[in-house]
């Protein structure tokens, strides 16, 4: 704990008022302080994000894939059902590479998706989908317009985004592959993507994520520049170079610093991942295994840069798994990008734009969010050595608890509840103590203590619990 005590995070400005977690930004672009400056890296502590403003800034993301580019998907339904919860982040698909997202002779019968494409579809000749060949040097206005517009109806509503320029899933996937704007069948500027004829794009030496095939690094580097031009005005934002690029991580550094050097002369600069943060896949962080997922996020930390945890192909379990989740992350050091399939509309998902089928876990989430509202977790370091031990037992091991700490205030989180024990010997004074039920948002007092020694504290309810120890500011 006195490590604690002498951590630089302790001597953080304690006047930052708690609601500087949350920050709206202004729907006006032209207003003075919206004419520079974007969501960054944090300096006092890199783990977490700050505001153009410069405050402190805790992402907690619930999405799905069709946001931007399912032409029928009602993003602002969707974007008002997160502010209703009290979470202020989602991912956000732009380019997937094609427009029906199947052979057209061969549609899925529970299929549901159009996309749109930032490419005008003027031939001359038919591509494989049975419509005009793409041109990849003349941009399709309406889908510039319809990402603007979404940005915007995102930052009216204080959303913060992750724009993921690119989508490698599709292009590992041959039915898929063949639809693409980049196959050599598809579009009339002699771009291909595949000139292995691997009849995938996934080919990391020449392929579509690669930096030996200049035609289609130059048409990607159009259609950047083309997005970055679209939508710099706004502060909100960060991007991905790429969904699932599991093929050339020297393609997407080249993408991030591409970026980077772009918008150098305009007035703002985005954060771009996996160069200014680890993508999606990072090692560890994507599991639902709550041990692992501290443990990794611990690791993690000695990059010194925020760490999401992103649930893209882990699946969407049971309502207190992904609760848990969350919160271990959250009290790992951690940001939540949760991907919500009842947001997506049709049979496929059984979902809607509002997430229906999921309302009881959005409004957990946003118990966890109130939650974040009140500390300041920025100012805290994850430390292990606070829990001395855990009372409850499940299977005849002992169940973990994960705090976190500042000189004033100590955290810990209880996957299964029960009793912890404490270490609070290099603390001084009065403390004030308190439960948070994570399920119903509710706390309850558990009154005061002392520090300068080992204390045990149990949960006065089931379930998994948060206790929340506060020294007087």
């Amino acid at each position: 704990m006195s490590k604690l005590a002498a951590s630089a995070l302790a001597s953080a400005a304690l006047s930052l008022a708690l609601v500087t977690v949350w920050a709206e930004p202004s729907p006006e672009p032209s207003s003075p302080r919206d004419k520079t400056g974007a969501v960054a890296v944090h300096p006092p502590n890199p783990h977490y994000f700050q505001t153009a403003e410069g405050k402190p800034l805790l992402l907690l993301g619930d999405y799905t894939w069709g946001t931007f580019s399912d032409v029928d998907y009602d993003y602002r339904a969707m974007f008002d059902t997160l502010r209703a919860n009290g979470l202020n982040f989602a991912r956000v698909w732009v380019f997937w590479g094609n427009e029906t997202g199947f052979e057209s002779q061969r549609p899925p019968q529970n299929y549901h998706r159009a996309n749109v494409v930032p490419y005008l579809r003027t031939g001359p000749g038919v591509a494989t989908d049975g419509q005009p060949k793409y041109d990849l040097t003349r941009f399709n206005p309406a889908f510039f317009a319809r990402l603007r517009a979404v940005c915007a109806a995102a930052r009216e509503r204080g959303l913060f985004l992750q724009l993921t320029l690119f989508d490698a899933w599709m292009i590992k996937h041959p039915h898929l592959w063949r639809l693409h704007a980049y196959h050599r069948d598809n579009n009339v500027n002699g771009v291909d993507g595949d000139p292995k004829n691997t009849d995938k794009g996934t080919d990391g030496e020449q392929g579509f994520c690669s930096l030996g095939n200049p035609p289609v690094l130059e048409a990607q580097k159009a259609f950047i520049r083309q997005t970055v031009d679209a939508v710099n005005e706004f502060d909100h934002l960060l991007f991905e170079i790429a969904n699932e690029n599991y093929y050339s991580a020297e393609w997407e550094r080249h993408l991030c610093e591409f970026i980077h050097e772009y918008e150098k002369g305009k007035p703002r600069q985005h954060l771009v991942m996996p160069l200014d943060l680890p993508n999606h896949d990072y090692g560890g962080i994507k599991t639902y295994d709550f041990q692992q997922l501290h443990t990794s996020l611990l690791k993690a930390r000695a990059l010194n840069q925020p760490l999401l945890f992103d649930t893209d192909g882990i699946g969407n379990p049971d309502d207190a798994t992904v609760r848990k989740a969350a919160w271990t992350a959250v009290v790992s050091g951690g940001h939540v990008s949760y991907l919500d399939d009842s947001l997506q509309p049709g049979s496929e998902h059984q979902g809607d734009e509002r997430g229906s089928r999921r309302a009881t876990l959005r409004e957990q989430l946003g118990h966890l969010a109130t939650f974040v509202h009140q500390v300041r977790f920025w100012e805290m370091e994850p430390d292990d050595t606070l829990v001395v031990g855990n009372g409850h037992h499940s299977e005849g091991f002992p169940v973990p608890a994960f705090a976190s700490a500042s000189a004033q205030e100590i955290v810990v989180y209880l996957p299964e509840g029960g009793e912890v024990t404490v270490d609070l010997s290099a603390v001084s004074g009065a403390l004030t103590v308190k439960w948070m039920h994570p399920v119903e948002g509710t706390t309850t007092p558990g009154g005061t203590t002392t520090g300068g020694t080992i204390r045990t504290f149990k949960a006065p309810f089931g379930g998994d619990a948060v206790l929340y120890i506060r020294g007087n500011r």
